[in-house]
Formats: structure tokens, sequence, C-alpha cells
């Protein structure tokens, strides 16, 4: 009796636009990022996955004030998100364009729970600077440590006790991770906008 197994079957040439995040030491030619979102084609092959992106002839941006400016790929970071564009052509993916997004927040939420133990405030978003349209209106974990700077109407507390439910906070911070973790650098409680 013989087993055959299915190996995956990928597209061919295909074009392709990735958002990830960059999870090993970048060279001038190679950027390693695991994809977090993909376009249609590419979703079976690079979601999930880490894999060395050609970056050689891509030119490179990065928002500067919320404007999207040319750069070198001497600035894609170790942990930076960034969006390519590119064909894959045969088994390389060239990237022809690469863009480092900012991942710093200003959050403005309601409070709906706090957990000392795990030091995290989950929000229901009001108001975002970083992917609003995609978290608005929705409950986001942020997490806090001892160098997190909190404030309760001016007066620096701790950080255990600056949200209570339903409190409206001002978070700012930034995100790490392929995972999206939200880390916080200060707090405002009982924040009146």
């Amino acid at each position: 009796m013989a087993l055959a197994f299915a190996l995956p079957t990928y597209a061919a040439d295909y074009p392709f636009i990735i958002r990830g995040v960059v999870d090993v030491k970048v060279t001038t030619k190679v950027a390693n990022v695991t994809a977090t979102k993909s376009s249609t084609k590419a979703i079976a092959e690079t979601e999930g996955v880490n894999i060395g992106y050609s970056i050689s002839k891509a030119k490179v941006y990065k928002y500067v004030n919320g404007v999207k400016k040319p750069t070198s790929a001497k600035q894609i970071k170790l942990g930076d998100e960034v969006v390519m564009k590119g064909k894959k052509v045969g088994g390389t993916f060239k990237v022809d364009e690469l863009t480092i997004n900012t991942r710093t927040f200003e959050i403005l939420g309601r409070v709906k729970d706090i957990n000392t133990d795990i030091k995290t405030i989950t929000v229901l978003v009001a108001r975002s600077t970083y992917r609003e349209k995609g978290i608005k209106g929705t409950q986001i974990s942020l997490t806090y440590n001892s160098d997190t700077a909190c404030k309760r109407l001016g007066t620096e507390v701790g950080c255990s006790t600056i949200a209570t439910t339903d409190n409206i906070i001002k978070a700012i911070g930034s995100v790490t991770g392929s995972n999206q973790v939200y880390e916080l650098t200060k707090v405002f409680g009982q924040y009146k906008p």
C-alpha cells in the first residue's frame, strides 16, 4: 500500500503587496520578513512565514511626521513593520518598493479592564494615530511596565491604579513584534479630550 502526499502548489509569477515585521538583521540585498498580511495570491506562501525578500533594487521610504519620504535600506531595522510591493519571479520575491511604517501610537479610549498580574489595560478605542481604521470601536490590550509614566489629573501615580472601568485615558507608546504588542510609555488617566 502506497501513500501519496500532495505538496502545496503555489502560483507562478505574480505581483504582491505584503505587510510584515522584519525579524532578522537586514542586509542591503535581503530583508527577512514574517508577513502578517498579504495580497491574495501570496497568502499561502507568505503569511506567518519568514522569507528573505530581495530588496537590492527597491526604492525605500519611511514616514517622517506623517509624510512618506525616500530613505536608504540602511534605515530598515529589526522589528520594523514594512509594506513591500513587488513581483515574485521564479522562487524569488523581488521588491520594487518598501515602506517602513511608523509604529508609534496615541490612543484615546475608555478603560474596560485592568489586569495588574500581567500588567495590561484593555481599552475600547475611540481614536488612534496607529491603524485607526482597523482598531477604532474595538477593544485592545495595552501593556505597561515599571518604565511607563502614568499620571492622573496631572499627578504621577502607579500604573495599576490609573485606570478604572469606563474611565477615559490617553495612551502613548509603540507597537512591537509581529503579534502587535501595544507597549505603553505614557498614560494619562481621567483624560479630558
